[in-house]
């Protein structure tokens, strides 16, 4: 958006405007020629901040503000949670449900579906696995990344563990909430993809790879992340994978070359400075591999 506004910020309440005198009919022409989109039942926002993104990033950000809202148009009894607490989180998600808000219920049982808004889980916390953000009662790291590990694939789950450590959850963390849960739908997927996960996984891409990797079951566990260095000691590359210093693998999503770009760079020079970059381990004898 270019400034330091936060997204609450962003968020225009319905009872506000009617306090300056726009009242439902004046936001829904506003919607209507396109200066608001609305997110949530009395929550708006301005559509000039959506639409210079792309595609991802738009849906992401109109996502996270619809989280807000449902959100700040509840009692505050009820946690933020899966697909939605991974979004105020910044945790990273491979697909997801974010047509809809989730919120979770420290109960055993009353999950259900509320309209085509939101869906309303049931599930016990202790109050290690909730905090407090911008105000809100949302799941912790670990415990989202529990839920969503439950609920999705074993591909979903290893991204979800893998973005969790990454950014800060610990493995004593994930382990605690994950011997709370045994018992509960999708426990065994969570366990299972928890033992593969590794935070030093850079990127989501990677994690995929990884986790794809795992389920040919031919394909022994790699290392992450491992710096080479020529018979000088001079600093070659760091990889993304290695199996014994012999192959690597390197995700070659596009999204890598535009985050790596150095200043005054175009994406042909970016994939002109990988190229050499592979020769030069080509020299040390290592193979390189690229799933995209």
């Amino acid at each position: 958006m270019g400034d330091n506004t936060s997204d609450d910020d962003r968020l225009i309440r319905r009872r506000d405007a009617a306090s300056v005198g726009l009242g439902d009919d004046a936001l829904k022409v506003r919607v209507k020629t396109g200066q608001l989109t609305r997110l949530y039942r009395g929550f708006y926002t301005f559509s000039c901040d959506l639409t210079d993104l792309a595609e991802h990033e738009r849906e992401q950000l109109q996502y996270r503000r619809t989280v807000l809202g449902a959100a700040n148009a509840g009692d505050g009894s009820k946690a933020v949670s899966h697909h939605s607490a991974a979004v105020l989180h910044g945790l990273p998600l491979l697909g997801g449900r974010t047509t809809q808000v989730h919120f979770t219920a420290n109960r055993k049982t009353g999950g259900r579906k509320k309209g085509r808004a939101n869906v309303l889980h049931a599930a016990p916390w202790l109050s290690d696995e909730v905090i407090e953000i911008d105000g809100l009662l949302v799941t912790s790291l670990a415990r989202t990344a529990v839920d969503l590990a439950r609920i999705g694939s074993f591909l979903q789950a290893v991204c979800a563990f893998d973005g969790a450590l990454r950014m800060g959850a610990t493995r004593a963390d994930v382990e605690s909430i994950l011997d709370r849960s045994r018992g509960r739908t999708g426990v065994a997927n969570a366990i299972r993809a928890f033992a593969i996960a590794d935070g030093d996984a850079e990127s989501i891409g990677e994690s995929l790879s990884r986790a794809l990797m795992h389920t040919f079951g031919d394909i022994p566990r790699p290392r992450l992340q491992h710096r080479f260095h020529d018979a000088s000691g001079a600093f070659v590359a760091r990889t993304d994978f290695d199996w014994d210093g012999v192959v690597a693998g390197e995700f070659d999503g596009y999204a890598k070359y535009i985050r790596y770009l150095k200043p005054g760079e175009t994406i042909a020079d970016a994939y002109e400075r990988e190229k050499k970059r592979e020769q030069k381990l080509a020299r040390l004898g290592v193979i390189v591999t690229r799933p995209t």
